[in-house]
């Protein structure tokens, strides 16, 4: 006499009585029976139909608020996102219209994000390797040690030190 699906698997599963009896679909039923004896997940929360019908709702709120601010004479939120946007586009129109040399700060700008890509490459290919992500690590840990021991722990050093920053700052913005 050949095992059943229960005794086979060692655990007990719902079709498991009609497969042992024979009143299952044959061999079908006995494969999908085999492994499926767990429970079921509970579901996530936030995401069942109170949770949908909470957001809904919300979302109903705020388009009669906007409606109701238009029928007032008030502008309705995404105007006011809209008028940020053309602000700050019209703010970077001027901004480009102000510089002599578009031909270098478009270079620059391509240079840029050239060398930031190329950049996170070296360090992606680098992370690859097995030892020197844990090296770098640990030279990053000593580095920032010896920086706020040497700028950061007493007062005097602390001083010169914003001092030198103030002062770059300062070369930055008049130059």
């Amino acid at each position: 006499m050949a095992p059943t699906a229960p005794a086979a698997t060692g655990a007990a599963s719902p079709a498991a009585p009609a497969v042992a009896k024979g009143e299952g679909k044959g061999k079908a039923a006995a494969a999908r029976s085999v492994g499926l004896d767990l429970p079921a997940l509970p579901p996530l929360p936030g995401l069942g139909l109170a949770a949908q019908g909470q957001t809904r709702a919300a979302s109903c709120k705020r388009q009669e608020r906007n409606v109701v601010a238009m029928a007032a004479g008030e502008p309705a939120a995404p105007m006011a996102a809209n008028e940020e946007l053309t602000e700050f586009v019209n703010d970077l129109k001027q901004e480009w219209d102000r510089i002599e040399n578009k031909f270098a700060a478009t270079s620059l700008a391509v240079a840029a994000t050239l060398g930031m890509w190329s950049a996170g490459g070296v360090v992606s290919a680098i992370d690859r390797l097995p030892v020197v992500p844990g090296l770098m690590e640990v030279v990053g840990i000593g580095y920032s040690a010896w920086f706020a021991y040497r700028n950061m722990l007493f007062k005097p050093d602390r001083d010169a030190f914003f001092g030198k920053v103030m002062e770059f700052y300062e070369d930055i913005i008049s130059g």
